[in-house]
């Protein structure tokens, strides 16, 4: 009966919102603003991850299945996890295309996936993403294969790998913890998943961050970062080159996010 009403709630959002095929693949241009640069004069990470959530967000409001076809039935979207590489930062002033289509369903998540490019119509970043649709009330995961056929009609081909699952595995020893700022919060109510990777990249420091740069980085997000939170950084060498950094919360010792960092050397 709760499965039956659930995809009677899906097909009201979903019926005849398909037409619209020739839309699965969504180009926009971006500028690199002052603000969204870094003392080098790059697009900063953050920005990047802002350029891919906001698309992905646009391109879902224009295929009628964004956040306020959503939550008009108590559902919302959520990023659970996402894979970038990055072959160049764009520069201050320079004009980017940034490309997102879907491109079908895995088990509980629905794919998404993103190609940036230059002027010189070079491909400077790939990223791969999984997305899980939720329950207002509930947080019960509204699995997409009940619309399977709606969202395969989309698919299209992926240039990037999926994310992959992360077993955060970091000492949880003398943490720092800092509570969770009104300016973190995002339109859910729920720390923003790009404060997630501000704080580990601001864990790092200035005199390490002036000599590497993040060549590839993976996120979970595992659990929602709340108002009442205090949060912390940790982290832990994979290999030469590459960390493994967790959020973890003050109040039960939660790993709120899990990431895998790649540095090279500017």
């Amino acid at each position: 009966m709760v499965k039956a009403c659930i995809i009677s709630k899906l097909n009201n959002i979903f019926v005849g919102k398909f037409k619209k095929i020739q839309m699965t693949k969504y180009p926009k241009e971006f500028t690199i603003h002052s603000y969204e640069s870094n003392r080098f004069g790059n697009a900063s990470l953050t920005s990047i991850f802002n350029f891919l959530i906001e698309i992905a967000w646009e391109h879902a409001q224009k295929l009628d299945w964004g956040f306020d076809a959503l939550k008009s039935n108590n559902y919302f979207w959520v990023l659970s996890r996402i894979y970038i590489e990055i072959k160049k930062y764009p520069k201050w002033q320079e004009k980017i295309t940034v490309q997102t289509w879907p491109t079908g369903i895995r088990s509980i998540y629905a794919l998404r996936e993103y190609e940036v490019k230059n002027e010189q119509d070079e491909i400077i970043i790939r990223s791969g993403s999984d997305w899980l649709i939720l329950d207002m009330d509930t947080k019960r995961i509204i699995r997409p294969d009940l619309f399977a056929n709606n969202f395969q009609q989309l698919a299209q081909p992926g240039i990037c790998r999926y994310p992959e699952k992360i077993k955060p595995d970091v000492e949880k020893n003398n943490l720092n913890f800092s509570p969770v700022r009104f300016t973190d919060l995002d339109i859910n109510q729920h720390f923003n998943s790009v404060k997630f990777v501000e704080r580990a990249l601001n864990s790092y420091g200035i005199t390490f961050l002036n000599d590497h740069e993040v060549d590839k980085i993976e996120v979970n997000y595992l659990k929602e970062g709340l108002p009442e939170d205090s949060i912390a950084v940790s982290s832990a060498k994979i290999s030469e080159n590459e960390d493994m950094v967790s959020l973890i919360r003050e109040s039960d010792g939660i790993d709120l996010c899990a990431m895998k960092i790649t540095w090279r050397k500017k």
